[in-house]
């Protein structure tokens, strides 16, 4: 018979059948399948190699007649050029599964029975998986396989353009690292991160907002100190600047870490880069920073919302940079080379400024020397403070260097 809308409705199966397939005149092998309980698919039956085939077209329903008929055509015209439309579907359904999503969750799922075991700290898997399913979506529908070096690379500029070159980096860093696990599933031959470009290699490494020379210029670092905006960034950027902290050591704070009497925080190892406790000294100017934030009521942490610390940071530094007048790029991690720098021109001996910084000492000094210098380390940061708030306030410092 032939098919129309109004017969589809109508089609029934018969007393004790329960699968039964209603062919079409106008197209030789097509039709509709119905079965009991109720499916209903568009199908085509065709013959390669002398084996009877059968392929599913669609469901009655979310395609309409016509469309069907249509893709049944374009099936036998594969058909006519040697290629097996079953098979092919099949093969597609395979590629799904080896989409770069599909295989980016496996991996992910790996590195979580890390983090529970204790061989992955947990913000080094929040920042792989920011990685892989933010910043790399774009070829989350790509088999894993087919993405090639140029992809990448496009990328990559695409990031760096969006988050800046340091984001660009981490994202290929953590995206090279996938695909080396990917080779080693079998789910994919090369690693197409293999020859791309950093981008952070057009950036200068070694940036610091103090001009070292003769006559030390401190205008870019008081720039960037005034012109902090007074909410939650403007708070972390001077806490930065005052402990010499990673940008996430301040951003993630705790006020359970925060040791209000004795002026310091303690950072456990968990949140250091070095898996060692931090004791970082507050001068009075990061007390009263911090003694500016409103504690909220069922939430430890001092700065953000939600599940973790603050996070806006890219339209955050974008204002920043619009009311700081600094021709150079610069990054908030320049901040702490920044003050490890005005720490030595202040005469702090190097394993003091070091040790504010939580660097680990050279092996046999560890060996030996077991002492943690948080005496030093609180008067170092205390005359980075008020160096730094002489600098701020227009005067000429009169702070006198520590001897060495």
């Amino acid at each position: 018979m032939k098919l129309s809308e109004t017969k589809l409705a109508g089609l029934k199966l018969g007393p004790g059948e329960t699968d039964k397939i209603f062919f079409d005149d106008e197209i030789a092998g097509f039709g509709v399948r119905v079965r009991e309980g109720g499916s209903r698919k568009f199908v085509l039956h065709y013959r390669i190699g002398g084996n009877q085939r059968r392929y599913t077209v669609g469901a009655v329903g979310v395609l309409k007649l016509e469309e069907a008929r249509l893709r049944a055509l374009r099936a036998l015209v594969d058909l006519g050029d040697g290629k097996d439309p079953a098979a092919q579907k099949a093969a597609n359904k395979v590629e799904a599964k080896q989409s770069f999503l599909s295989e980016a969750k496996s991996y992910l799922e790996v590195l979580e029975r890390r983090v529970e075991k204790g061989e992955m700290k947990p913000r080094t898997y929040a920042e792989i998986d920011r990685h892989l399913m933010k910043h790399w979506g774009p070829l989350h529908r790509l088999v894993l396989s087919s993405i090639n070096r140029a992809t990448v690379a496009t990328r990559l500029r695409e990031i760096a353009k969006k988050h800046g070159p340091v984001a660009a980096d981490r994202a290929r860093s953590n995206v090279s690292t996938f695909f080396a696990w990917a080779i080693g599933e079998g789910t994919c031959e090369t690693n197409p991160v293999d020859g791309t470009n950093k981008n952070s290699e057009y950036v200068e490494r070694e940036r610091s907002l103090i001009v070292d020379g003769e006559k030390p210029n401190y205008d870019e670092l008081a720039a960037v100190w005034k012109g902090a905006p007074d909410n939650e960034y403007g708070k972390i950027v001077r806490l930065l600047i005052l402990t010499l902290c990673r940008r996430d050591e301040i951003a993630s704070l705790s006020w359970s870490e925060f040791e209000k009497d004795a002026k310091l925080i303690r950072l456990p190892g968990a949140r250091t880069k070095n898996g060692r406790e931090h004791v970082v000294p507050l001068s009075d100017e990061a007390m009263a920073i911090l003694g500016s934030v409103e504690a909220r009521k069922e939430r430890d942490l001092v700065f953000g919302s939600g599940k973790g610390g603050y996070s806006g940071w890219s339209k955050s530094k974008e204002l920043l940079d619009k009311a700081v007048e600094i021709n150079k790029p610069w990054t908030l991690h320049d901040l702490r080379r920044t003050g490890r720098t005005g720490l030595g021109m202040l005469g702090v001996a190097p394993h003091i400024a070091e040790a504010v910084l939580n660097h680990l000492p050279p092996k046999l000094m560890r060996t030996y020397d077991k002492n943690k210098y948080e005496k030093e380390k609180r008067e170092a940061l205390d005359l980075w403070a008020a160096h730094l708030m002489r600098l701020v306030s227009g005067e000429t410092s009169n702070v006198v260097p520590l001897r060495a």
